[in-house]
């Protein structure tokens, strides 16, 4: 499960409500003090109040209410909730069309409401799905004897199934049956089932402060070991209940012992039971970190060394795991990841990152332009503070204009270090398309064209990510006649857009762009080469034939 969407009104830097849309790994970029931890701090308020509890600088206006508004997604929303409300009810039947009433476009939106500095909210409400007629509003809030009155005053009929009295969620799937065709509205309604349970798990990782001191590590290196000995315990022939065996066995003898001298004051005492209670899950409170480097005498406090080595151990701990896909249903927040970080380790990070977000959610301020770059374009967030912290997101016919903002914020440069001796430069899609062109020339003009001293070629990803719209960009002044062939897409139905972009980049100067009529041109082949290395006999096809490498 992961947020979609969140609403903050009354939070920090926001007053005015302000709506940010996020992904499974999303970038939030801008300016320092623009609002960008906002967003990260609120996150960590709404599901984890006890850790990151509603203090006075969190309220805007201090006589206001703060309210923190979130979609969850998932795609599998529907089995979730109806394996959460099934234990809340006595008979299933009606279950499906209760669950429906509270999701909205595949998401659960859910409010939280803060009222006062507090450990927790409030009010915790969960959206609905109701009727406007004014006598079937709040349905689910109904008791049974309001519920009858409906069904005798519609002469609704609802069967008999199983033993004793239908239940309410069953009433009201014949109720609903009857006024299917009625106007429908939404309300807020307190969550009575406790649906914020199926929310993710949070950690933080703040910029500028040790791993163990601003995140639940400690928490969840104990979940783990509790969940290694809740295996263990389960099992037999282990360790653990050989141990468990020995201390019943000890305090066996001695209740025995104890017996002999109690009758000494008590002789009808016939016996006493000393029972041990085993719970091995609370063997372990907390973990501590601590390093060995070379030329230190005897293991450092995490906490004691600089904040270079905490944040190397935040990417050692997340590059674990993504290995071991450990974490599920967690939100990671993560504080200027590059901070304090060699660009090895940065990229390290990042691809921990990039795979750990295939089941958890990864949300990043950030000021670097690897990071951002990476994200996905529905992934970016730009924060930018004009009076209020305001939120933005790429929409579908503004991403040129986007991109251009996100460039004057981060102040991208493109990955490549351009030489004096390239008189011209070529972008083509991928580096496929680059061998490919390579091997056209070397077969048809027996030129090279990678590896050559007069011209770079450049992939440049085909597309339309920060990265790829920036290494075109950036050459417009760099006085050299530069070149785009990119392929015609037109089995995506994106022809048109194609032809635009050509258009679009031969208003550089010195520009010349190209769309070939075939699409992945580099995959195609020759009847003859299969003919060739197949050893096959000659044939007088005439169809091309397209193959994927």
């Amino acid at each position: 499960m992961y947020i979609s969407k969140i609403a903050l009104t009354n939070y920090r830097g926001v007053n005015e409500q302000r709506t940010v849309h996020l992904e499974q790994l999303s970038s939030i970029v801008g300016k320092n003090d623009a609002g960008k931890t906002i967003v990260l701090f609120a996150i960590a308020t709404f599901l984890d109040i006890k850790n990151f509890p509603i203090t006075f600088s969190d309220f805007n206006d201090i006589d206001q209410a703060v309210v923190l508004e979130f979609d969850f997604k998932d795609e599998n929303i529907s089995e979730l909730l109806m394996t959460k409300l099934k234990s809340k009810v006595k008979k299933a039947d009606g279950l499906e069309e209760y669950i429906q009433d509270f999701i909205f476009d595949g998401a659960i939106k859910y409010k939280k409401v803060a009222a006062k500095v507090d450990k927790k909210f409030s009010e915790e409400l969960v959206l609905v799905e109701d009727y406007q007629q004014e006598d079937l509003k709040g349905l689910y809030l109904k008791s049974d004897e309001e519920l009858n009155a409906l069904i005798e005053v519609y002469e609704i009929e609802v069967p008999v199934q199983g033993k004793g009295r239908n239940s309410k969620v069953e009433k009201i799937k014949y109720i609903k049956k009857r006024f299917a065709e009625a106007e429908r509205t939404t309300f807020w309604i307190e969550d009575d089932t406790k649906i914020s349970s199926l929310f993710p798990a949070v950690e933080m990782f703040k910029a500028d402060y040790g791993l163990e001191a601003d995140t639940k590590f400690k928490t969840n290196s104990v979940s783990e070991i509790q969940d290694y000995f809740d295996k263990e315990a389960r099992e037999e022939d282990t360790k653990l209940k050989k141990v468990e065996s020995e201390i019943i066995e000890e305090m066996k003898n001695e209740a025995e012992s104890v017996r002999r001298y109690m009758q000494d004051y008590a002789s009808t005492l016939k016996s006493v039971q000393i029972t041990p209670v085993v719970s091995w899950k609370d063997a372990i409170k907390g973990v501590d970190v601590s390093f060995q480097f070379d030329g230190d005498e005897k293991f450092i406090p995490m906490s004691h060394k600089g904040t270079g080595y905490r944040r190397l151990f935040m990417v050692a701990r997340f590059r674990y795991l993504a290995e071991k896909s450990k974490g599920n249903n967690i939100i990671y927040l993560i504080e200027e990841p590059e901070t304090f970080l060699h660009p090895t380790a940065q990229l390290d990070l990042l691809n921990a990152l990039k795979e750990l977000s295939n089941d958890n959610q990864i949300i990043i301020t950030t000021h670097s332009p690897v990071f951002a770059g990476a994200t996905s374009l529905k992934g970016v967030v730009l924060c930018i503070k004009d009076g209020q912290s305001n939120y933005s997101n790429a929409l579908r016919d503004n991403d040129t204009e986007f991109l251009l903002k996100i460039v004057d914020e981060l102040g991208i440069k493109p990955s490549y270090n351009l030489r004096d001796h390239h008189e011209k430069i070529v972008f083509v899609e991928s580096p496929n398309d680059a061998k490919f062109y390579h091997l056209l020339c070397e077969r048809l003009i027996d030129k090279r064209l990678l590896q050559n001293n007069k011209i770079l070629v450049l992939p440049f990803g085909g597309g339309e990510d920060i990265e790829s719209f920036l290494n075109i960009d950036y050459f417009d002044s760099s006085n050299r006649d530069l070149y785009l062939i990119i392929d015609s897409d037109k089995m995506e139905n994106k022809q048109e857009k194609q032809y635009q972009r050509v258009e679009n980049f031969e208003t550089k100067p010195k520009s010349k762009a190209y769309v070939i009529s075939k699409s992945c041109i580099e995959n195609y082949y020759h009847p003859r080469a299969f003919e060739r290395v197949y050893q096959l006999e000659k044939t007088h096809l005439i169809f091309s034939v397209k193959m994927k490498m």
